[in-house]
């Protein structure tokens, strides 16, 4: 049995019927998702805006997006909240997308199993060697975009009907569920953005703040790492599927200041 395959574990998440994910990199992008994902259309579509609580976002040291457990608390504010966008994913699509999130098999060949009984809820393996490792947090729905009941999940003052994109009122369903959430346990210092990083967040960005996700949030937390103006010069262009690659991660300056000058053009 391939690593993909064994590393997939039906209904860790609140959802029956595929993998609840919470995105909030570059994956807050439908359109990166679509090409990243094609097995299942359904897998790159929307579901919900949802947040995270009692973590914080940053761009990490790597140079890439990370969320970090804070101490729990019962007022949210920005710096300890991370605001996100669900996706439901077909195993094969999940699987696909641990090989960009260097959760695979190249990165860790022997994964070793979480023994600890206060966090095997939260994550069934250790790191080790992986980019990211899989870890199942309750996350707050606060706007469905799809009906919940799709997935088996029952949301407070159901509605029927899609009302401004939204199903039911805005604000109706906050609705806590489980969702898969790709975090890296060992890079929590906040560090710079990588150039070719740039470009897919500010894309991510335009496209979660049309479904929901708070601009004001967007503005006092992600603008402190990603600058504004700066767009991906290769519309098909969605990061590498080897997980980080520092090459990658590096050679991006002669396409930046590309794009950057097609933008002052």
């Amino acid at each position: 049995m391939s690593q993909e395959q064994s590393l997939h574990h039906p209904h860790s998440t609140s959802s029956k019927t595929g993998t609840l994910y919470f995105a909030y990199g570059s994956n807050l992008s439908a359109y990166q998702m679509s090409l990243r994902l094609q097995h299942s259309p359904s897998s790159s579509e929307p579901v919900a805006i949802a947040r995270l609580d009692s973590h914080g976002w940053i761009i990490c040291e790597r140079g890439y997006a990370n969320v970090v457990a804070l101490p729990e608390s019962n007022s949210a504010a920005d710096h300890n909240t991370v605001w996100g966008v669900l996706y439901n994913m077909h195993p094969v699509d999940e699987a696909r997308l641990d090989m960009y999130e260097g959760h695979n098999e190249a990165r860790n060949p022997t994964p070793e199993v979480n023994q600890d009984p206060e966090t095997q809820m939260v994550k069934r393996y250790l790191q080790g060697g992986w980019d990211y490792n899989k870890h199942y947090l309750p996350v707050t729905v606060t706007r469905w975009l799809k009906d919940p009941g799709e997935y088996g999940i029952s949301a407070s003052n159901p509605s029927s009907h899609i009302i401004n994109g939204a199903y039911g009122p805005t604000g109706s369903h906050n609705t806590t569920i489980r969702a898969l959430v790709y975090v890296d346990e060992f890079r929590t210092t906040p560090g710079e953005i990588v150039q070719e990083y740039i470009g897919r967040m500010n894309r991510g960005i335009e496209e979660s703040v049309k479904l929901g996700v708070p601009h004001s949030w967007v503005n006092n937390i992600m603008r402190k790492f990603i600058p504004e103006g700066i767009y991906v010069d290769e519309e098909g262009y969605v990061g590498t599927d080897e997980g980080y690659v520092e090459a990658e991660a590096t050679e991006a300056d002669d396409r930046l200041k590309e794009n950057m000058l097609k933008h002052l053009n």
